[in-house]
């Protein structure tokens, strides 16, 4: 019998027997697709063009994934390297508009000195910030920055970077996640066999660099890290899914899975459920676990994230101003970004140029069809994608500039939308819902312990230090998982990397928790106001006494 279960083969699921299993534990991970992964993987469509669920950028705070992926070894390089190599160097993000702008985005000093504040209120908090992750923080910077400083943090940043719904992100999300962003970052240095060679990824760059991988996904990380766990003696299991958990009292007895039409019960001394919460709510219903049921309902109430990958090819080289380069299109009423990922990969795909993207926004309507991208057939979507990113008069100019032509409609000779992706009963559909922060689920996300004793969950769903749906968050979760296992069954516990603040602003949290709990104003408020009053006072002080101070200067000099 299995020591572990795990029910989920995506990030957390595998993480968790990572860990456990450098403990000497048996365990079986079972996966309901055909490939493990969750939404990390990548596919190879019928013409061998890979494609991808979502492109996936690295921060340089995914402190957690990158300890991951440096035990992973990696067979199609170096003896000695690990998947942590297979990064590329960091993205160069350009940010395009359908009138011929700049290429880069930028604040203003307002509002620089807006969010600033605003950062400086949340960093200080701690029982207080439940209070920014209940209300919507888009309308609130249209109206207070700048059209420029809207366009970095909403069309830029909060969606097309951390990959939130810009209509229902909070202002705790956006705020926790620029702060880990400034906190956590670190300085690695990496090895690459290309022309840029050796380089430092300094944690002072401005622009927050992040990451993508050289190659698809599963090819240059999952594939390698399946690989590794089976020889380090997990099992794996998959097409198979979990329908139901038997119980007695407050232990789990048994799983109930579904293996391709058969039904099967499954026994170990633990088991974790690492699934999709929108799988989960099915699986706790048909459990009888009224308690998680109802957490998961509040959890996945008003919370899919419908953005849509796609892929865009072309049989032509082009010429960027860097290689290493990515696009927003802030214009773009899908709120597009993409990377041509032939640039950015090691091993180049069966196509000279191939762009790989997102659509962010899944509510404005486009001006092709005038319909949103939930109700557009692929067809359809493909078209309104090709018409967004063709008229951007600062895109075109880009391309002339470092190829000495206009691309048309005519030189997209490839098209492809991510097959989970289904058009059924007029709407897009996908079979996988993505999950993601936002305003409504925050207060019920659960931990990874149950009262079960022998059941724990674990992704991204769940209370993380870093606190955003990513593949951080889900690593993170995994360890805190298997912490609790080994805790369990007496094991020494694994190192995993907590996005806390530092020491001094936990105690400046400590103390306005005394404010908060006084009903009074946050601590930087405070702080601010003592501030404005001392330089009131040195100001009318030298007012008051200038003549006296002019004399006893002059004396200095006599």
């Amino acid at each position: 019998m299995y020591d572990i279960i795990i029910f989920g083969g995506g990030l957390a699921g595998m993480t968790i027997a990572h860990e456990v299993i450098k403990r000497g534990l048996k365990v079986l991970l079972v996966e309901k697709d055909t490939d493990f992964g969750g939404m990390v993987r990548s596919n190879i469509e019928h013409n061998s063009i890979p494609s991808e669920h979502s492109w996936r950028g690295y921060a340089p705070f995914y402190k957690n994934s990158f300890q991951i992926m440096k035990e992973i070894p990696s067979p199609a390089a170096a003896s000695d390297s690990t998947v942590f190599d297979n990064l590329g160097i960091p993205i160069d993000f350009h940010i395009l508009y359908d009138d011929p702008k700049g290429y880069k985005p930028d604040l203003t000093i307002m509002d620089k000195l807006i969010l600033i504040y605003l950062g400086m209120l949340y960093l200080v908090s701690d029982e207080r910030r439940h209070l920014y992750y209940s209300y919507k923080v888009e309308p609130y910077l249209k109206e207070h920055l700048s059209s420029s400083g809207y366009d970095w943090i909403i069309n830029f940043t909060a969606g097309p970077g951390y990959g939130m719904n810009k209509s229902d992100v909070s202002m705790g999300h956006l705020l926790h996640f620029m702060i880990i962003s400034r906190i956590h970052k670190e300085r690695h240095t990496h090895t690459h066999d290309n022309d840029i060679g050796t380089y430092v990824h300094r944690s002072d760059d401005r622009y927050d660099p992040w990451h993508v991988m050289n190659g698809p996904t599963s090819d240059v990380w999952i594939e390698p890290w399946v690989n590794y766990l089976q020889g380090k003696g997990v099992d794996f299991m998959n097409n198979t899914e979990l329908v139901k958990l038997n119980y007695e009292t407050n232990t789990i007895s048994s799983a109930e899975v579904n293996n391709q039409g058969s039904k099967k019960l499954l026994r170990a001394t633990n088991y974790v459920v690492a699934t999709n919460p929108y799988n989960t709510v099915n699986i706790f219903k048909n459990s009888n676990m009224n308690d998680l049921y109802n957490t998961f309902k509040l959890v996945t109430n008003n919370t899919t994230s419908k953005q849509i990958s796609f892929r865009l090819g072309l049989d032509m080289d082009i010429t960027y101003p860097v290689d290493n380069i990515a696009f927003v299109m802030n214009d773009s009423e899908f709120n597009i970004t993409w990377y041509p990922q032939e640039k950015h990969w090691k091993t180049k795909p069966p196509i000279k140029s191939l762009w790989s993207g997102t659509i962010i926004d899944f509510e404005t309507p486009g001006k092709l069809y005038n319909k949103s991208a939930e109700f557009l057939t692929k067809e359809e979507l493909k078209e309104e994608i090709i018409h967004q990113l063709l008229r951007s008069k600062s895109f075109q100019r880009l391309i002339h500039d470092n190829n000495g032509f206009y691309l048309t409609k005519d030189d997209i000779s490839y098209s492809e939308i991510w097959y989970e992706w289904e058009f059924s009963n007029g709407k897009q559909e996908q079979v996988n819902k993505k999950w993601v922060n936002n305003t409504y689920n925050e207060q019920f996300r659960p931990s990874q312990g149950t009262d079960y004793t022998n059941m724990f969950l674990s992704g991204a769903h769940t209370k993380t230090s870093i606190n955003i749906w990513s593949m951080e968050g889900a690593i993170e979760s995994g360890k805190i998982t298997a912490n609790l296992i080994l805790d369990k069954l007496n094991e020494r516990p694994i190192r995993y990397y907590k996005h806390e603040d530092p020491w001094l602003i936990l105690a400046i949290q400590r103390l306005d928790n005394i404010l908060y709990n006084a009903n009074l104003p946050n601590i930087s408020i405070l702080l601010l106001l003592l501030c404005a009053i001392m330089i009131t006072r040195i100001v009318y002080y030298i007012y008051k006494n200038k003549k006296k101070l002019r004399i006893s200067a002059l004396k200095k000099y006599i």
